[in-house]
């Protein structure tokens, strides 16, 4: 009996990257050096102008030689939403880990994952991070929290240290194109309202860099979360309050990073 029908995984990771090539090795061979082997693994290259795609295409042999499926494909999409749907379609796995260039899934990633889809039951697995903050000179680890009912106001989970089984996307739908930040969260929200069941692994599963599209517009990641908000039927004044609150926390944080204060709060 093959590992992963024991199991009843089959690991899928996908990697959607744009003009990437100062970082995009780092990210492959991540995947590539699991102490336990991934099933699959899918490159959506959004029609990069530099060498990203000649650098993903040199991997081909060595993906090969490990007997993992290794599919890219480089052309324009629309933003992160449908590059990650893209992705999720073209997997044949039943558990997907959606990674992005400049991250990377730790070596015990996929053992630990295979071991814990022992709980067949399970919808979505997440679990903690390395946060690296390169501009402070910071690294840390990075937990979740565990009230799933306040992804509908933040990203309470970390997205790359979460995988989704196949049929959850089939059951639940797959990312909102409208949204441009909020992505993550709108679709974790909708599984958990539908039901679906999620598992925390206590453990690192991916080393996560600051600076990412989140980070740069936290305006626009404001505005889409409120119209998010919104959607699911939360009263406008509530809305606009939480905004608010969100918006001193975060300038606060910001002005004590870096310092005694900040470390000792992240227990660093």
């Amino acid at each position: 009996m093959k590992y992963e029908e024991k199991y009843n995984m089959k690991l899928s990771i996908v990697t959607v990257c744009y003009n990437a090539e100062q970082c995009i090795d780092r990210t492959i061979k991540s995947v590539l050096n699991q102490t336990c082997p991934v099933y699959e693994y899918i490159i959506i290259d959004g029609g990069s102008k530099d060498k990203t795609y000649n650098r993903v295409c040199s991997y081909e042999k060595s993906f090969a030689e490990k007997g993992i499926l290794f599919k890219h494909i480089s052309e324009r999409d629309k933003g992160i939403s449908d590059a990650f749907n893209k992705g999720i379609k073209m997997a044949s796995g039943t558990l997907i880990g959606l990674i992005n260039a400049d991250d990377e899934l730790l070596p015990e990633t996929s053992e630990i994952l295979k071991n814990e889809c022992k709980k067949i039951d399970v919808d979505i697995y997440y679990g903690n991070c390395y946060w690296v903050d390169s501009e402070r000179n910071l690294e840390y680890v990075s937990k979740p929290e565990h009230d799933l009912s306040k992804l509908l106001y933040n990203m309470v989970l970390i997205h790359p240290s979460t995988f989704v089984k196949k049929k959850a996307y089939e059951e639940c739908g797959l990312f909102d194109v409208t949204y441009k930040y909020c992505m993550d969260k709108e679709l974790l929200y909708r599984m958990y309202k539908a039901g679906k069941k999620f598992d925390y692994i206590d453990q690192c599963l991916t080393k996560f860099k600051a600076g990412g599209v989140s980070d740069t517009h936290s305006k626009a990641v404001f505005k889409e979360g409120s119209r998010m908000a919104l959607s699911y039927g939360e009263p406008q004044i509530k809305v606009k309050s939480i905004e608010i609150i969100k918006t001193v926390r975060n300038q606060m944080v910001n002005m004590i990073k870096g310092t005694r204060v900040y470390r000792v709060l992240k227990g660093i």
